[in-house]
């Protein structure tokens, strides 16, 4: 089975949080922003998590 490269894992996360804010009303500021990266970093150690047992 092929490696998962981190860009490969990024490029997930990307499609993964554009995909669940595309149907939400946040507006731009310091707490949603926080809010979205936590987001992101749990998606991406999830990912990252997969990718690893897959090893």
């Amino acid at each position: 089975m092929s490696r998962i490269t981190n860009n490969t894992i990024v490029e997930m996360v990307k499609e993964i949080t554009v995909a669940a804010l595309s149907s939400t009303t946040r507006t731009a500021n310091e707490a949603n922003g926080k809010d979205v990266a936590a987001f992101m970093q749990a998606i991406y150690d999830k990912l990252n998590e997969f990718a690893s047992k897959d090893q």
